[in-house]
């Protein structure tokens, strides 16, 4: 028996905003995916090792998060107490996106649940953030 999970995301707000202009916060930093540094949470879990990376996650776009989210750029990869989401790049680099940021806007509390014994299959949607929404499809 094979067991699957399937996530699927979708907007409904401005694409164009960023985690900065959602929560008022001033934007600094750079936006520019290309000075992402690999070398990110040494072994210490230092929640502020490479915080450049971090300021370039919280300026993207919700379209870039919803596309990241979707095609798994963006994926569930935990990591510390400090981390459990990661952006892969085109090098397969694992980049570690802080809790602070994935706790803000990636969708992670359950709003309802839809059990389908017939299919041995349930939908699990999830509260939405700043118009983000999230629903897993679990199959067996």
């Amino acid at each position: 028996m094979v067991f699957s999970i399937r996530s699927v995301y979708s907007l409904s707000g401005d694409a164009t905003k960023t985690l900065n202009t959602l929560t008022n916060t001033p934007a600094s930093g750079s936006s520019d995916l290309s000075t992402l540094s690999s070398v990110n949470y040494p072994v210490a879990n230092d929640p502020n090792a490479n915080a450049s990376n971090q300021l370039v996650f919280r300026n993207q776009p919700l379209s870039w998060w919803l596309a990241s989210l979707n095609s798994g750029a963006v994926k569930y990869t935990p990591f510390s107490n400090n981390v459990n989401w990661a952006y892969v790049d085109v090098n397969n680099n694992s980049i570690h996106i802080s809790i602070e940021i994935s706790n803000l806007l990636i969708p992670n509390k359950s709003a309802s649940i839809t059990k389908n014994p017939g299919s041995m299959s349930s939908e699990i949607t999830f509260v939405s953030k700043f118009g983000l929404t999230r629903v897993d499809t679990h199959t067996m």
